[in-house]
C-alpha cells in the first residue's frame, strides 16, 4: 500500500465511515546477513513464468533456472532482493522505495506467499503486519500510524472476526457479528476515552430493512429507528460515532 489508511465501515444505511492512519522501526539487518554469495542483476536480466500452480518460476534471459541470493537494481538503485531455490522464491522477498527504505518484506515457500508480511512507510516505520498460509491471507492484521501507534487490528476468536479501530492508543470503535435473541447482527460499538461502551448499533445480517437497532452495553435492545424515515435520529446516532 502506498498510502496509510483504514476504511472503517458498517453495512448500514448510515454509511458510517472513518479514516485512520499507521509505524515502528525497520529491522536492523535484512537479507544480506549470513549469506555466502549474492548476485546483482538488473531488472531486465531475468524473467519469470507462471506454472500450473500459479507460482513464479525465475529464469535468466538465457533461460537458465536461477539459484541463490539476488539483489535487483534499476538504473543502479536497488529495488528488490530475494532468494531463489530451484527457480522458485523461498524465504524473504524485499521491495524498496526509491529512497532505499524497504517498502515491504514478504515471505515465500516455492513462490507461494507463506509466512509474515510487513509493509513500511518511506520514513522506515512499520505500516502493516499480517501473514499468509499457502497463499491465503490471514485474518489477523495490525496497522500503525507513522508515530508507531496502532490504529487498526483485525483478529478472530472462536470463529468470530473482530475489527478494532484506535485513536491516541485507545480503542474507539469495534465491529463484529453477534447472535442476539436468536438473530445474527452486524454490530458496531463506540467507546469513550475510558474504554467504556457508549453506543451499540446493529443491523440484522443480510437484511434489506432500513431499520437499525440500538443496544445497551449488555446487548439488550433499547431503541430502533428507520434510517430512511428518521434522518434526524440517524444523524444523532451518527454524531456519537464521529465524536471523540
Amino acid at each position: 500500500m502506498n498510502q496509510s489508511y483504514i476504511c472503517l465501515k458498517f453495512i448500514t444505511l448510515l454509511g458510517v465511515l472513518a479514516a485512520f492512519y499507521s509505524c515502528n522501526n525497520i529491522p536492523e539487518a535484512i537479507m544480506l546477513a549470513n549469506t555466502d554469495r549474492v548476485d546483482t542483476l538488473d531488472y531486465s536480466d531475468y524473467t519469470y513464468v507462471i506454472d500450473k500452480k500459479n507460482r513464479r518460476g525465475y529464469v535468466t534471459v538465457e533461460n537458465e533456472i536461477m539459484e541463490g541470493r539476488y539483489v535487483i537494481t534499476r538504473k543502479g538503485a536497488v529495488i528488490e532482493e530475494f532468494t531463489i531455490e530451484g527457480g522458485f522464491l523461498n524465504g524473504e522477498r524485499i521491495l524498496y522505495y526509491e529512497n532505499g527504505v524497504p517498502e515491504s518484506i514478504e515471505t515465500y515457500k516455492t513462490s507461494i506467499q507463506h509466512g509474515p508480511v510487513t509493509t513500511f512507510y518511506k520514513s522506515g516505520g512499520i505500516k502493516t503486519e499480517t501473514s499468509y498460509t499457502n497463499g491465503e491471507a490471514a485474518i489477523e492484521e495490525t496497522q500503525y500510524d507513522e508515530g508507531g501507534a496502532i490504529v487498526f487490528k483485525k483478529s478472530e476468536k472462536e470463529g468470530v472476526i473482530y475489527e478494532h479501530n484506535y485513536r491516541d492508543g485507545k480503542r474507539v470503535v469495534s465491529m463484529f457479528k453477534k447472535i442476539i435473541d436468536d438473530k445474527e447482527y452486524d454490530l458496531i460499538l463506540k467507546y469513550d476515552r475510558f474504554g467504556s461502551v457508549t453506543l451499540i448499533m446493529g443491523k440484522p445480517v443480510d437484511s434489506e430493512s432500513p431499520i437499525l437497532y440500538i443496544f445497551d452495553a449488555t446487548f439488550n435492545q433499547i431503541d430502533s429507528f428507520n434510517g430512511q424515515e428518521e434522518p434526524l435520529k440517524a444523524q444523532e446516532y451518527l454524531s456519537v460515532f464521529q465524536s471523540w
